[in-house]
Parts: structure tokens; C-alpha cells; sequence
């Protein structure tokens, strides 16, 4: 018998939905086809909504909800969840689908989930971004205490993946959407935080909060909210130094760095950049970006000399780093550069 798939409870609410009527099931020793004779439906439909592979009905999930003693538990995850289908699915349709239960497949969208994603899908006038994200981290935090555990490794790999994927999105989305989506993670942490917790597991989450603040620090930037940005960045900072990170306090005295060369104060900005890769790792992106902003620094104080010797710097490191081999801006290729 094929290993059923494990779902994230914070890839979508309708995810969080699926695993919680999973866990409740199993909990009470069902089968799929079981439940599906309690609540008046088939099992194949009850292990489509499992997978988040369908748009479950109201009455399928209010019915569920009942069987297996869920206290509304169930229900009070199915407004947002079929809110997430109808926005899925109305790019494709031009309208909302109807409340039915005849179990079709949706249309493939691998990013429906990402709390990016979904903050995205309200720019301003269109919704509200606080509300949603608030919302993708209570689901988180309902599926996490199903779990009847504080803070469990998929607990924490879930908030590591979520944290990889609103850094990414820092580039191609605008700040004003993203900061809330990023705000309301760092709070579910910070909730995590102030729990029991092992060393191990305290650190991984000290570290999480730290790249969001650093994250925020960044987004706050761009959108010329320079309190906010710097009241982030000392947060990332304290976080880091808790958590014992040398990399993430080292891209706290980047983002410095990069807002002293923004604003043309070029011997802050070399300072910072100077004191940034005495805190990073040899072999670290925030040592590539500190030594290229140390570059950039001398290049604005007309030290040509000065200049051309950290961006050396530079490839040395980007040559330790995975990937290695391709030139970095202002140097020369590997075979120009040994002729």
C-alpha cells in the first residue's frame, strides 16, 4: 500500500484543513471510507479533501466535524480554506465556483499556499493582508496543537521552510505586501518562544525570528520607513547574538552597511563593511556581500587601489562557496585573470 503523502500545515489553509481532519480520523482508529459512511459521503472524497486535492463542501466538513468529535474545530478551518479555493480558482474561470461537493480536481498552483502568495493576492484596495496572514498562522498554530506536542521537528521545519520562502519573495514582491505576511510569522514564532522548549529547538526558533527581523529591517527600508528598519535590524541583531549565529549577525552589519551606501556616507559604510567580515564566516554569502560593499565603498572615495583589493576579496570567498566559477561583476573570468 502506497505510504500516504504528509502534508505542511502551513503550505495553505486548505493543507492545514486536510491534515487536521487526517490526524482527527486516525486519531479514532477510521479508515477514509469509514468516516465517509459516518458523514454521508464517499471515502475517495473524503481522501481528496485529506490531500487538499479538492474544494470540500460546507456540509462535508461540518458533517465530518461532528463524526469525530471535532468541537468546530473543523469548521472553523473551512471559510478560509474555501476562500482560498474560489481565489485559485477564478484567474482560470473569471468567476468563483459554486459551493458543490462532486470532488473535480482544481487547477495546478504550486504557490496557492505560500503565505507570500496569498498576502500577494491582496495588493492595496483589494483586501486585507493583515487579516489573511494572521490567518495562515492561526491555521499553523491549530494543526500544531493537534499535534499535542510544544514545538515537534515538523513544527520547526515548517516555520524554516516559511522563513526560506518570504526571503525569496523579497525581490519580486512589494513591500507593503509582503511586511505583513512576514509580521504575522514572526509573531507565530515569537508565541513558539515563550513555550517550553530543548536548547536545540529554542535556537532554531531564535534564529528563525532573526532572519524575519532582518527581513523586515530590509522591507521597512524600501519602503522608506527607516524606524521601523532600524528597530528590526537591532532585533535581528539581539536575536543572533542569543542564538549564537555568526552569519545572521553578520547580514545584520550588511544591511548597515548597504543603507550607508544608499544614503552616501562612504566611510560609515566601509567601517560597517569592515567590521561585517570580522563577524561573518569565511565561506558565507554575508562575506561575498560585506566584501563588495567594502568595494564599493573605496570605489566612492576614489581608492582604485583599495577598491581592486576587496573585490579579491570578493572572488576568494565566492570561490568557496557552492557554485563556484562564475565571475563576479568587475572581475576578471578564471582564465583572463591567470594570463
Amino acid at each position: 500500500m502506497p505510504r500516504a503523502r504528509t502534508l505542511d500545515p502551513g503550505t495553505s489553509f486548505a493543507a492545514c484543513l486536510g491534515a487536521l481532519l487526517r490526524h482527527l480520523r486516525t486519531l479514532r482508529g477510521l479508515t477514509q471510507a469509514g468516516l465517509g459512511a459516518a458523514a454521508g459521503f464517499d471515502g475517495s472524497y473524503v481522501g481528496a479533501v485529506e490531500r487538499a486535492a479538492v474544494r470540500p463542501s460546507r456540509d462535508l466538513v461540518e458533517r465530518c466535524d461532528r463524526a469525530l468529535g471535532a468541537g468546530g474545530m473543523l469548521l472553523a478551518l473551512w471559510p478560509p480554506a474555501d476562500a482560498e479555493w474560489q481565489a485559485r480558482s477564478a484567474p482560470a474561470a473569471g468567476h468563483p465556483p459554486t459551493d458543490d461537493a462532486d470532488g473535480r480536481e482544481a487547477s495546478a498552483d504550486e504557490t496557492a499556499g505560500d503565505p507570500t502568495a496569498i498576502a500577494a493576492r491582496h495588493l492595496p484596495g483589494r483586501g486585507r493582508p493583515d487579516a489573511e496572514s494572521e490567518a495562515v498562522v492561526e491555521a499553523m498554530e491549530v494543526a500544531r496543537r493537534v499535534e499535542a506536542c510544544d514545538v515537534g521537528p515538523g513544527t520547526l521545519a515548517g516555520i524554516e521552510r516559511a522563513v526560506r520562502r518570504l526571503r525569496g519573495a523579497g525581490a519580486a514582491t512589494p513591500p507593503e505586501v509582503l511586511i505583513p505576511a512576514v509580521r504575522a510569522q514572526r509573531g507565530y514564532v515569537g508565541r513558539l518562544l515563550a513555550g517550553r522548549l530543548t536548547m536545540g529547538r529554542r535556537r532554531r526558533l531564535l534564529v528563525a525570528a532573526g532572519w524575519l527581523s532582518l527581513e523586515l529591517a530590509r522591507l521597512h527600508f524600501d519602503a522608506g520607513e527607516r524606524a521601523a528598519a532600524e528597530a528590526n535590524r537591532d532585533a535581528a541583531i539581539r536575536l543572533a547574538r542569543q542564538a549564537g549565529d555568526a552569519e545572521l549577525a553578520a547580514c545584520a552589519v550588511e544591511a548597515l552597511a548597504s543603507w550607508a551606501l544608499a544614503d552616501g556616507r562612504w566611510r560609515d559604510a566601509l567601517e560597517l563593511a569592515r567590521a561585517g567580515q570580522d563577524l561573518a564566516p569565511p565561506a558565507s554569502v554575508a562575506a561575498l556581500q560585506l566584501a563588495l560593499d567594502e568595494a564599493q565603498a573605496w570605489t566612492s572615495l576614489g581608492d582604485p587601489v583599495a577598491a581592486a583589493g576587496a573585490r579579491r576579496q570578493a572572488a576568494l570567498t565566492r570561490a568557496m562557496l557552492p557554485g563556484a566559477g562564475f565571475p563576479l561583476p568587475g572581475t576578471a573570468p578564471p582564465a583572463a585573470a591567470a594570463s
